[in-house]
């Protein structure tokens, strides 16, 4: 794939997504330099340092550069590895989850009503054990977490 920095209407578009989950401050703050584009099928926007990004150039295809940040498609969504990375500064649109509620979610399952500690926002939602530790990410609809994605997947499928 290539590789190459972020055009402002892509910034734009990750600021808007940070945004439904984290301060604006945060959002407008955020180290968007350390920010790259792989182009491939979709756009895939990897997070890393700056010494990595000035030694990209030495290279003309990449398959995969730092973290997975998240993926530009028509609107841009966070990867599990952009929402651990942003996880301390997450405010809106994330649940709290009990023991079990936290084993049944890495094991690819939805979360019950009694297995919900906290919720905050609907729709997409960050999921969280109590020790506020990213789990994955849900879709929160009649008090019933849909697991979209959960840590447990890179054991199931990803490896």
């Amino acid at each position: 794939m290539k590789f190459r920095k972020l055009k402002k209407r892509e910034i734009d578009l990750i600021k808007e997504e940070l945004c439904s989950y984290t301060e604006k401050s945060y959002a407008n703050n955020f180290k968007y330099e350390n920010l790259v584009v792989l182009e491939g099928y979709w756009l895939t926007v990897c997070y890393t340092n700056e010494e990595t990004i000035k030694n990209l150039n030495k290279f003309e295809e990449i398959f995969s550069v730092g973290n997975i940040f998240g993926e530009i498609k028509r609107k841009f969504r966070l990867s599990l590895e952009g929402f651990t990375l942003i996880s301390p500064y997450i405010i809106n649109n994330y649940a709290v989850v009990n023991k079990r509620g936290e084993t049944l979610f890495l094991y690819g399952r939805d979360i019950f009503k009694e297995s919900i500690i906290e919720v905050k926002g609907s729709g997409r939602i960050v999921v969280f054990n109590e020790n506020k530790e990213v789990l994955g990410i849900g879709f929160l609809e009649n008090n019933i977490i849909k697991n979209i994605k959960d840590k447990g997947w890179y054991l199931r499928e990803g490896g």
